[in-house]
């Protein structure tokens, strides 16, 4: 270094110019040494002084810029020193610096660096004291410990990052049990407020008076909380049941003492939910009807034996169950009414003991009634008349769904009791049976009854025929099962016709101008003599812009007359050309000789049995 800085340019730059400024300030001075007149020792010795002025001026100089030398190394050494303590502090390697650097390069690059790190080191103490208030405030609402980092140190950018994400996690967590504690503090109010009491543990009052805020969300008084929650859920649940049975216990002994609605309704009116201040009235009021209780012996015997009826009913038990019961059939006395009680309380608790069970089977029971019903419906043979709205389709599809749900019922039933078998190690008996073999006596006596009603179905329409081939086929009116034909308007001139034909039918002597007589001469079924109802009736307007309509009334008696007309003038005709066998030799019709008049009148002549019908046919029925 000291040989560049011997060769260096500005060195013999200043040297010429200090010499320049030398040789012209000692000319300078000799010359006014010269005007004065001072004499060459003095000269020299003036000269000597100004040299050493000189000499003093560049020593001061030198010394000082030495000490600047020695301020720049002990900057240096300190810089160093620090960026060693500051790498330290901030868990960094060592900055090692190059060798070919100046002191003045040295100290600035020191320099830099050191504030660059007491930056980073100020940045991560300002984060870590932000982060380690939130950590200490979290950790105090949630009682738990707070993340160490030693103190008097600066934290690593790791134990920042792990600071900031337990911060964050307690955050969350107080979040989560902040929300989950007002939640059940609410319930927990409304279920005080529900049963009408007032806490009585000092987690409770200390619950209903503190503010949310100043709670602590630690896990042992999350766990209180919740503890207290599930009692007060079982107790309303306790006290929600008490209140029913109450309710049941009251309204039985009202039925069975006939309490007028009125006053059932006004005892009830302001008692809402299930409360102590309820229980308690209800209490009071069982108590005033066991008082009358054992003055109306005959009417609560009665009453406690239709409840019996209907609990039995409900819990399955078969009439051997039922029998057992032998104070059902005996006379009303205390003792008798007292074991009633002891027995509906008996059955009642069997119910709520196999409640779910019981329930299942009821469930599967009204699949099954239902099934029934859907049965009966399809075998209805009137069923197509009353098809409104798609209701065929709608039942059809019901049906199918409950066809394919009995199954599943029955076996989720069947599994339930069996599961109660293995851990009871005893049968469960519906109807004194086994379940399967309940189930399977239901279908077989079902398959059985629809059997029964198919052969009666059968046999009954056997005997329609039988009779139709005897007497004729019924009216319309007499035989539903038959598909009625669509409604068609008759023409107006079709009852002239009929009356033509009836007319011609009347005649005596225009038999030839009958179409096909003989199908009448040889039949030997008989036409029913009730003429079918027209299906629709037209309506003949006076004027084609007014049209009268005729009252249900008047259409039905108009109806009825015609029939009996229709129906005397169908016997009569019918009568008129009927054929009857004389003596074997030959048939031949009634029409040929007379009318139905002409017969009626030869009737009325006394000892005279029929001026057409052959006396031979009498003496062969003889």
């Amino acid at each position: 270094m000291d040989g560049n800085s011997n060769t260096s340019p500005s060195r013999e730059q200043t040297q010429s110019a200090c010499y320049k400024v030398i040789e012209s300030s000692i000319r300078g001075l000799y010359h006014i040494w010269d005007k004065m007149g001072i004499d060459e020792s003095q000269k020299k010795s003036r000269g000597d002084t100004a040299v050493a002025h000189v000499n003093n001026l560049m020593q001061h100089m030198v010394n000082e810029e030495e000490a600047l030398m020695n301020q720049f190394a002990k900057t240096i050494d300190d810089f160093t020193e620090k960026l060693e303590q500051l790498c330290t502090e901030l868990s960094l390697p060592q900055i090692k610096m190059s060798a070919g650097l100046t002191m003045v390069q040295k100290e600035k690059l020191l320099r830099s660096k050191v504030e660059s790190m007491a930056k980073e080191k100020k940045d991560r103490l300002a984060k870590y004291n932000t982060l380690h208030s939130s950590d200490q405030h979290l950790c105090e609402i949630l009682s738990v410990t707070p993340f160490y980092i030693p103190s008097g140190t600066v934290p690593s950018l790791e134990q920042l990052k792990e600071l900031e994400k337990h911060v964050s996690q307690s955050q969350t967590e107080k979040d989560k049990r902040f929300s989950e504690f007002v939640s059940t503090k609410k319930k927990i109010i409304e279920l005080y407020n529900g049963l009408e009491c007032d806490p009585d543990t000092s987690f409770g009052r200390e619950l209903m008076c503190e503010d949310d805020e100043h709670f602590s969300l630690s896990v042992k008084n999350m766990d209180n909380l919740k503890r207290l929650y599930d009692e007060m859920v079982q107790k309303d649940h306790i006290m929600k049941r008490e209140t029913d049975d109450l309710w049941d216990c009251l309204k039985a002994l009202w039925n069975r003492l006939e309490t007028p609605d009125i006053d059932r309704e006004g005892f009830g009116h302001n008692l809402r939910g299930h409360g102590e201040k309820v229980m308690s009235s209800l209490k009071t009021e069982i108590q005033a009807c066991e008082l009358l209780k054992f003055q109306n012996l005959r009417r609560f015997v009665e009453g406690i034996r239709n409840e019996l009826i209907s609990w039995w009913d409900k819990c399955y038990f078969s009439k051997e169950q039922r029998a057992r019961f032998t104070a059902y059939k005996e006379e009303y006395t205390e003792e008798v009414l007292l074991v009633h009680e002891i027995e509906l309380k008996t059955v009642r608790q069997y119910y709520n003991t196999h409640r779910d069970l019981l329930e299942k089977i009821a469930r599967r029971e009204e699949y099954f009634q239902n099934m029934i019903v859907f049965e009966e419906k399809a075998s209805d043979p009137n069923r197509f008349f009353n098809d409104r709205g798609g209701k065929l389709l709608q039942e059809e599809k019901a049906r199918k769904k409950l066809m394919k749900e009995l199954p599943k019922v029955e076996e989720e039933v069947n599994e339930a009791i069996l599961k109660w078998e293995l851990d009871n190690h005893k049968d469960f008996l519906v109807d004194g049976l086994k379940f399967p073999e309940y189930v399977k006596n239901q279908w077989e006596n079902f398959q059985l009854q629809k059997e029964e009603q198919k052969q009666t179905r059968l046999k009954a329409r056997a005997k329609q025929t039988q009779d139709e081939m005897l007497y004729g086929s019924k009216s319309v009116s007499q035989t539903p099962n038959k598909r009625r034909l669509p409604v068609t308007v008759t023409p107006l001139k079709t009852p002239l016709k009929v009356r033509k034909m009836n007319d011609m039918l009347k005649t005596p002597n225009t038999t030839s101008k009958l179409p096909n007589l003989s199908r009448f001469q040889h039949s030997t079924i008989m036409h029913s003599p009730f003429v079918r109802q027209p299906l629709y009736t037209p309506k003949t307007p006076h004027n084609s812009s007014v049209k009268k309509r005729r009252s249900v009334r008047l259409m039905k008696k108009a109806a009825t007359e015609r029939k009996i007309n229709n129906s005397q003038h169908r016997s009569r005709d019918m009568f008129s050309h009927t054929t009857v066998s004389s003596d074997g030799h030959s048939s031949s019709a009634l029409a040929s000789h007379g009318s139905y008049n002409d017969f009626a009148s030869g009737i009325r002549e006394p000892n005279c049995r029929s001026s057409v019908v052959p006396s031979a046919l009498f003496a062969n029925k003889r």
